[in-house]
């Protein structure tokens, strides 16, 4: 928008002589700016929630996906061991995976806040009798939960690799069951 101003009168150096100038000023005017930016504010306030729900969506589409991959690794490797006539054993499912997600961190005695960060993976191999803890499959999500287990003021997913026998005390598969309580979006 092009605004036309008087032309201002201007004094050139120590000379009297007085020089007509014509000024063309180019820019918005402050209504216009202030409309502007109530329009992104808008736009802002709409948009941030949305992007926030469907990032947390990814999310859970994600956890969910890799808890189905370590279920079916290790149905697959109870059946492999049930053929093989090897004893079924309790261990880190994440071994049993061909290719492993790229945010897992590792296997540790202890998981916690300074080994597996926000949005990662991890397998606790504690040892209850050692240090109070035990084997368990952990995430610590990125997106706050309804509801999740929760130490060190920090939600995670916890899930425990659960021995499944028949009538004779015999494991006969495994399952990857949810720590009370169980996670929820």
């Amino acid at each position: 928008m092009t605004v036309r101003c008087k032309p201002k009168l201007l004094t050139l150096g120590n000379r009297q002589d007085r020089v007509m100038i014509r000024s063309y000023q180019k820019g918005f005017t402050l209504i216009e700016v202030i409309v502007i930016i109530i329009i992104l504010g808008l736009l802002g306030a709409i948009a941030i929630p949305k992007y926030i729900s469907f990032t947390k969506a990814a999310e859970r589409g994600n956890v969910e996906s890799v808890i189905g991959s370590l279920r079916s690794a290790l149905g697959l490797y109870s059946a492999k061991q049930v053929v093989s006539m090897q004893p079924i054993t309790a261990h880190n499912p994440f071994d049993d995976l061909s290719v492993k997600p790229p945010n897992y961190v590792g296997a540790f005695g202890d998981v916690d806040l300074s080994n597996c960060t926000s949005g990662s993976w991890a397998y606790q191999s504690g040892d209850p009798g050692l240090n109070g803890n035990w084997a368990v499959v952990c995430y610590r999500p990125i997106a706050a939960l309804t509801q999740a287990f929760s130490w060190s003021n920090t939600q995670w997913i916890v899930l425990v690799v659960n021995e499944i026998k028949n009538a004779n005390g015999t494991t006969i598969g495994l399952s990857l069951d949810d720590y009370p309580p169980a996670h929820q979006w």
